[in-house]
This record gives structure tokens, C-alpha cells and sequence, in this order.
């Protein structure tokens, strides 16, 4: 069940984004940043690497988890302007 904040089209609070994805013990989300109806999040962990969880806003239902790793193209993302989560 979404709370509202999930399925505002406002970039997602931290918190918001934790709980749509089961962290590791002890991880949290740092910053968030968002590019159209893209949010990425920087995990923060005593074991987290350089990657970021990445979100995608759905119609009609809200914020989704869409996977996590170091980079993302962003032309696979429909997003024609450069973004902090992409490498391309």
C-alpha cells in the first residue's frame, strides 16, 4: 500500500524511498535527486559502494523501485538531459 508521498510527482524524500525497498541492516538513504520521473538514491551503509537504488514514477500508482547499480544510461531511461544516476 502507497502512502501519499509515494505517489506525489514531487521528488521523494529519503525516507518516502526506504520504504518501497528492503535496505541491508542498517542502510538508509542519503540524498535523493531527481530528473523528470526518475529518483535516484544514495544508499548509506557501513558496507554500501558507489551505486544508487533508482525509482521511477508510474502513472497512477506512484514511486516504484526500478533497480539499483553505478550508472545508468539515460537514453534506456527516456531522458534526453544529463542526470546524476546516469553514465551516458
Amino acid at each position: 500500500m502507497a502512502t501519499p508521498a509515494a505517489t506525489s510527482a514531487k521528488c521523494p524524500s529519503a525516507k518516502t524511498l526506504e520504504t518501497l525497498v528492503e535496505l541491508p541492516k542498517g542502510w538508509t538513504f542519503g540524498s535523493v535527486e531527481c530528473v523528470k520521473d526518475w529518483a535516484g538514491a544514495d544508499p548509506q551503509g557501513p558496507t554500501a559502494g558507489d551505486g544508487v537504488y533508482l525509482f521511477h514514477l508510474v502513472t497512477d500508482t506512484g514511486w516504484k523501485y526500478y533497480g539499483d547499480g553505478s550508472g545508468y544510461d539515460c537514453k534506456d531511461l527516456g531522458l534526453s538531459e544529463p542526470a546524476p544516476f546516469c553514465i551516458s
